[in-house]
């Protein structure tokens, strides 16, 4: 028996090349989405000790991902208050698919910031492209003002990250009750993992933001299955085993986790139980990801799924870092066919043709 799937979208990935983490690269993180069903992911700027703030640091990205990503790749453009240079988005913005901006602490930065601090940095990306979206990680106390700053001062699409609480939801809310264009993320660890890991794990539990409550948690994923929540993002942050270990034991920081091939086959296992509906979950990794984003799939490009129940152990890690957070839960399916636009990528569960493309423009068809 199997089943299938649009190809998915990642719109949040970190994969940490080229920079001090080489924990992970792009041949290897993309090969890890694309054995998860994922079609196109979406890498974030903040590249440990090599942050992209700079075109030739974008252009960077691209060069390798030409050569080494196995499914189609966008890159967004960093900037923060206190690396800002005037004129850096103005020459990023025709090659990154959007901005995103850190209000609050996370890997290369230890920062909280106020809405006001990144003033300029909006407004030239969207003198630049304004509809280009800016991502935001938002910070204690800072997310209601950011809104106000983007999608209302300026009219440019704003989406925030990771939210975890009902807080940052009713803030969300009320800017689209307001016809703001604001959109919402939640990452799977949010989901299905809790605060109470972090008795447990220590800093393979380790998030930013921090895991929420079991209620929490459960509120979340009614949200996202209403339709309140609008996608589901990764947040792919590979560190190696050897990182965590490290931090554990001095108590320093390393912030996020892996397991982007395990994500898809842990939500078909919700949809099983009932707590989430199948065209809920496309909606949130195929439909509403490429409108925020502004691109489109060929029709032809699918995932076909093998329609098994198991849990998730070492055979299920295809990341380079070796490792994943959902070791021992209940996932449904593992990919056994793969096809963007004309090609076949996998067979037989078997990665078999790279499809190395850079996504840069809204409207970009990938086929």
């Amino acid at each position: 028996m199997s089943f299938s799937t649009p190809g998915a979208i990642d719109l949040h990935v970190h994969l940490r090349e080229p920079g001090n983490n080489t924990a992970e690269t792009i041949e290897s993180g993309t090969r890890a989405a694309l054995l998860g069903g994922f079609v196109m992911v979406a890498d974030m700027p903040n590249n440990p000790g090599m942050p992209v703030h700079s075109l030739e640091r974008l252009v960077s990205k691209h060069t390798l991902s030409e050569k080494t990503a196995w499914i189609p790749t966008a890159f967004y453009a960093g900037a923060q208050p206190e690396t800002y240079e005037a004129g850096n988005l103005t020459a990023m913005a025709d090659d990154a698919i959007g901005l995103k901006l850190y209000g609050d602490p996370t890997t290369g930065n230890q920062n909280t910031y106020e809405a006001a601090e990144f003033r300029e940095i909006v407004q030239e990306w969207h003198a630049a492209t304004p509809s280009k979206p800016i991502m935001f990680h938002p910070g204690v106390g800072n997310l209601q003002d950011m809104i106000g700053l983007v999608a209302q001062d300026n009219d440019h699409p704003l989406h925030v990250c990771h939210v975890s609480n009902g807080e940052q939801i009713a803030y969300v809310q009320d800017a689209q009750r307001k016809g703001l264009i604001v959109t919402t993320g939640v990452t799977p660890h949010h989901l299905l993992k809790t605060s109470h890991d972090v008795y447990t794990e220590g800093k393979f539990a380790e998030m930013k933001p921090p895991l929420a409550r079991a209620d929490e948690a459960d509120a979340l994923l009614w949200m996202l299955d209403e339709g309140i929540i609008d996608v589901v993002e990764t947040d792919f942050a590979p560190h190696s085993l050897e990182a965590k270990f490290e931090a554990e034991h001095e108590g320093s920081d390393c912030y996020g986790v892996p397991g982007i091939e395990n994500v898809l086959p842990l939500l078909f296992y919700q949809v099983k139980a009932g707590r989430l509906s199948m065209d809920r979950l496309v909606d949130a990794t195929f439909t509403r990801p490429s409108r925020i984003l502004g691109v489109r799939l060929d029709e032809t490009t699918v995932v076909q799924w093998s329609d098994e129940l198991y849990r998730i152990g070492d055979d299920d890690v295809a990341a380079k870092c070796g490792w994943t957070p959902y070791m021992g839960m209940l996932a449904i399916g593992r990919v056994e066919y793969a096809r963007i636009g004309g090609r076949t990528v996998v067979s037989n569960g078997n990665p078999l043709e790279k499809h190395p493309e850079v996504v840069e423009q809204r409207g970009h068809l990938i086929f």
